[in-house]
């Protein structure tokens, strides 16, 4: 009796045409299973996975209908961080430095951003490629740094240069190994 009416209200819900299409295999999947096909069938008729099948059936007998219906994210599955999380980290770091929220250094790069992210929300990423991705969300590019030798003379240098230019203008020079 109970199961002949969930199989009513599941071929009723069929014919509704507001159903998302990953919505109404969901319930044709449920459907065929309450008419008594095997998952394996149902798996071929759908062409889902075995564990898709089995959870859309869980969570019909659980929460019914309502179960199988698509629900609106405010932010993707994996995303630890609101819209307004980073909406908020994009404003403080386009507009202070990490020394003014109380961070070390003068410029914003993936430990000082992970830092103020844990500070501010209590949030930590596995990975640095998520910070990468934030930082590119808040309009920041990666910039390789040069690593200059403090010790180095930029009189020096040009003096070399100069040298080195003249040579190479005479036809060059030899070099021994």
């Amino acid at each position: 009796m109970k199961k002949e009416r969930e199989i009513l209200k599941l071929e009723k819900v069929l014919r509704d045409n507001s159903l998302k299409k990953a919505e109404y295999i969901r319930v044709q999947a449920v459907l065929l299973r309450k008419k008594g096909y095997s998952r394996d069938k149902i798996v071929e008729i759908t062409g889902k996975s075995l564990s898709s099948v089995e959870d859309w059936i869980t969570l019909f007998n659980k929460k019914g209908v309502a179960g199988l219906k698509t629900k609106k994210r405010e932010t993707a599955p994996n995303a630890l961080l609101t819209r307004g999380q980073r909406d908020k980290i994009r404003e403080i770091i386009t507009s202070k430095k990490p020394e003014e929220v109380k961070l070390t250094g003068e410029f914003w790069n993936i430990p000082r951003l992970k830092e103020l992210v844990k500070k501010e929300f209590r949030v930590e990423y596995q990975s640095s490629e998520s910070y990468r991705r934030l930082l590119h969300c808040c309009g920041f590019s990666y910039q390789k740094a040069e690593l200059v030798d403090k010790r180095r003379d930029e009189e020096e240098v040009g003096h070399f240069k100069k040298r080195l230019e003249a040579r190479l203008k005479k036809g060059g020079f030899t070099m021994w190994w």
